[in-house]
């Protein structure tokens, strides 16, 4: 079957929320534009290519930007008498976590890949909740744009995790008003390891200043509506690590999702996450835990909820190459996976280097086959859905075919120019 872009404008609604303001004020951690280039770059990129995918994939006509939530005399942690004590305080997240029906497969948060129309297209697959890609805090107050297209949802993209990274309470506070109404949990990210993490001191090089770490949680904890859950990374001593996770559940963080891997294991597939030590800060929380790395299909979510004892898992990298990671059954195809994600691109606009990222992921197996469409939509310094479409059905002709299947190995079956059938199997 062929595909072709619909021709139908969608419009944004009531149900499909952009955030907009006439406010823009230099931040201290670093200009926009440096910003979105450093978390972005991909090497094949001109400048000009990196200009256009900048732009939203589709032009809307209607924007319905809300007002940020105002200070209330009340919060999620508190009451007319005061805050709830530390037992009323875990009594309260589990009671929210349930109320949510208890997800156990959750996107995670990816700079530039969690966005709206790929939540979606897991959340179709298998995926309960999802994580919005990190938001800079300090941005996310200040700049329209950013917020217009860094952050978008609508009524069905819930449970929800909104993530910020932040050096300052205020500053995380401030950001964290204007989303609290359109999500589940606040999420403070305190695992990221890139330099640029370093450089901006947030993310997991937080864990070098715990009384900062701490102060940020309160901050949220007890003057938000939603509860705050964070995420963070492991340190190399297990006692260091059960320390801060008990700091956490103390500063009124209410659920914590652990990446099984130290601030300096950056390489997932040669590293292996740290089950066991997830399953300690387990053990040692009365808070609801969520496990992270090693999820590369369904067999690796059934073991690491045995093995850690975890509330959920979270993935990140397996659901870019294959967002059906989570379906329980049946097969799914690639191309018919990339199609589907045009189209929620069509319908929820979001910058064309968000779908330019997917679209290499998605189809990475196809291009290692057949290289040189790769190539063209490289050299592609503007990219349309035509092109995309068209990208798709080339390598159908071509004989490309990828289902993916679930259990413990991923297929890759594909035909090469001569109509010989290449595997590939990724364990």
């Amino acid at each position: 079957m062929r595909f072709k872009s619909s021709s139908v404008n969608f419009h944004i609604s009531t149900k499909h929320i952009l955030f907009s303001n006439t406010t823009a004020i230099n931040n201290p951690f670093m200009d926009l534009s440096t910003l979105t280039q450093t978390l972005t770059s991909h090497p094949t990129k001109s400048p000009a290519v990196a200009d256009a995918d900048d732009h939203l994939c589709s032009q809307t006509t209607e924007t319905f930007p809300p007002e940020p939530s105002l200070p209330t005399e009340s919060s999620f942690f508190g009451t007319s008498h005061g805050y709830l004590n530390r037992e009323a305080r875990i009594e309260k997240a589990w009671s929210h976590w349930k109320k949510l029906g208890q997800p156990k497969l959750i996107v995670a948060p990816m700079v530039d890949n969690s966005e709206l129309p790929f939540r979606m297209l897991c959340r179709k697959y298998g995926a309960e909740a999802a994580y919005t890609p990190m938001l800079h805090s300090r941005i996310f107050s200040d700049n329209a744009k950013y917020r217009s297209q860094e952050f978008t949802t609508c009524k069905e993209d819930r449970p929800l995790f909104v993530q910020f990274c932040a050096n300052n309470p205020e500053t995380l506070l401030e950001a964290a008003r204007r989303v609290e109404a359109y999500c589940d949990y606040v999420d403070i990210n305190l695992g990221c390891p890139q330099r640029i993490a370093r450089r901006g001191n947030y993310g997991a090089f937080l864990m070098d200043n715990l009384p900062l770490i701490k102060s940020l949680v309160e901050m949220l904890a007890y003057n938000l509506n939603v509860p705050v859950s964070c995420k963070i990374r492991v340190f190399p001593d297990l006692q260091d690590t059960l320390n801060y996770a008990k700091m956490l559940e103390d500063a009124g963080c209410s659920l914590l999702a652990v990446h099984g891997r130290t601030r300096d294991e950056k390489d997932g597939k040669k590293i292996r996450a740290n089950w066991d030590a997830i399953r300690a800060v387990k053990n040692a929380l009365k808070i609801p835990v969520l496990a992270n790395g090693n999820i590369r299909h369904m067999d690796d979510v059934k073991n690491c909820l045995e093995q850690t004892g975890a509330d959920g898992v979270l993935s990140a990298e397996s659901l870019l190459e294959n967002p059906a990671l989570f379906a329980r059954s049946g097969t799914v195809d690639q191309g018919d996976l990339v199609v589907e994600y045009l189209k929620l691109c069509e319908k929820y606009p979001v910058p064309w280097r968000m779908i330019r990222s997917h679209v290499h992921k998605m189809l990475g197996d196809w291009f290692r086959v057949h290289p040189q469409v790769r190539e063209d939509l490289n050299k592609q310094s503007k990219l349309s859905f035509e092109f995309l479409y068209d990208m798709v059905n080339r390598l159908r002709d071509l004989g490309v075919t990828r289902p993916l299947y679930e259990g413990t190995i991923l297929e890759t079956v594909s035909e090469d120019k001569d109509g010989v059938q290449v595997h590939c199997a990724e364990c």
